[in-house]
């Protein structure tokens, strides 16, 4: 998927909240994820995959 949110990491016990929380925001830091806002959810974009996929 080009999108993941902090339960799937938890769910697949990448780490708890908050570890998966700090991985997430340093790989927003470094560019590889920008986050967006959804509802009451933060989504984590891989923006560079999504160009990839999207159809012209």
């Amino acid at each position: 998927m080009p999108y993941t949110k902090r339960q799937f990491l938890i769910d697949a016990k990448l780490g708890t909240p908050k570890t998966v929380g700090n991985y997430l925001m340093e790989l927003e830091k470094s560019g590889f994820l920008i986050s967006e806002k959804v509802s009451k959810e933060k989504l984590y974009l891989n923006h560079k995959l999504m160009a990839i996929l999207e159809i012209p």
